[in-house]
């Protein structure tokens, strides 16, 4: 049976930082008389002469660019259960909050990304934290400070939780050969162009088609459609059936982190939730790494692998580094020049 190995089950994690600011926003005046849970400034005023300066425990207070990688893995009760305890990390995303320029970035790069001698969606499992910590910042040039990960289980249940997630569909398309819960069998899936409030199935179903018609049909195109739910998520986050949000950022961090895996701690939820209040004074941009950046060599010859891979077309990545600075600094990216004769630009996705 085909086991279920395109999951996105990221989007959960950013909830994490949001929830709290769902409570900020309700009983923001009562927690202020609160000596245990104090609210802190925000983080973009704290060094104004009118502010005083603020300390808490946190990772996240040494720098303005906040960086957090969301990982979702294709690992499932039903799969652990059929004996299979092995993972692959096949969907990140580097959430980089700019404190400074209010700018947000959302990051991702392909599964298939050839780097420190493996494809990086391997590189969790056989190194660990540590080791696909590396290989983003190698890739991106950025300061890595904490993860979330969360596999298909998690995903459904945050949706739930909710009460459904609102989308802003970009492209409408169809999927006739996605795959069923139980990956059993194929079913055709329909998504039309504009907003969708979309219950736990429907969301894990866009977030994981990989075949759609209208250009929908890449890996690449999945990925941009996993940052519109995280999107989606922060919209949708102060939706009155969300189970939530009367619970008191202790409590949300509690309930979270029994259906996830993460590095950071209850301290760090407490500095990060006072950013939801602000959030409509940041700007959100999506960046996607594709085949100006990366291409296929056909089957990688310096490995094992029967699958293509992607390989990055300036091997130092110094063309990935000035896209994420520039965006970040609020600027358009200049578009990279791909018309280096030694790197052979391949097709767009890859399928296996």
């Amino acid at each position: 049976m085909k086991m279920i190995k395109d999951t996105l089950i990221v989007v959960f994690a950013l909830a994490f930082v949001l929830a709290a600011g769902s409570f900020y926003i309700k009983y923001g005046d009562k927690l202020k008389n609160n000596d245990s849970t104090a609210l802190l400034p925000n983080p973009v005023k704290a060094n104004t002469s009118d502010d005083k300066p603020f300390s808490y425990p946190s990772i996240f207070q040494k720098d303005p660019l906040i960086n957090i990688l969301l990982i979702g893995t294709d690992t499932s009760l039903e799969r652990r259960s059929n004996g299979v305890y092995g993972f692959n990390t096949d969907a990140t995303i580097l959430v980089s909050i700019d404190t400074q320029t209010k700018q947000v970035l959302l990051t991702s790069v392909p599964r298939d990304l050839w780097v420190n001698g493996n494809k990086i969606n391997a590189l969790y499992i056989l190194s660990g934290w540590d080791g696909l910590k590396n290989a983003y910042e190698t890739i991106t040039g950025l300061e890595i400070g904490g993860y979330i990960m969360a596999d298909f289980d998690s995903f459904r249940w945050l949706v739930t939780q909710i009460g459904g997630v609102n989308v802003e569909i970009k492209n409408s398309f169809t999927d006739y050969s996605f795959p069923n819960y139980q990956d059993t069998d194929i079913e055709q899936v329909s998504f039309t162009e504009g907003s969708e409030l979309m219950t736990a199935d429907r969301a894990l179903t866009y977030a994981r088609s990989r075949k759609g018609t209208n250009g929908e049909g890449s890996d690449l195109m999945r990925a941009k459609r996993q940052h519109l739910i995280l999107q989606g998520i922060v919209n949708s986050f102060d939706n009155p059936l969300n189970t939530m949000a009367k619970m008191d950022i202790k409590e949300v961090f509690e309930i979270l982190t029994k259906h996830m895996s993460t590095s950071l701690t209850v301290d760090d939820a407490i500095y990060l939730w006072d950013f939801y209040a602000y959030r409509n004074e940041y700007n959100v941009r999506s960046f996607v790494l594709d085949d100006k950046y990366l291409y296929h060599p056909g089957v990688y010859p310096e490995s094992t692998y029967t699958a293509w891979v992607f390989l990055p077309r300036n091997p130092t990545y110094q063309d990935i580094h000035d896209a994420i600075k520039l965006q970040l600094e609020g600027k358009d990216i200049t578009e990279p020049d791909i018309s280096n004769p030694s790197t052979e630009q391949g097709t767009e996705t890859i399928t296996e």
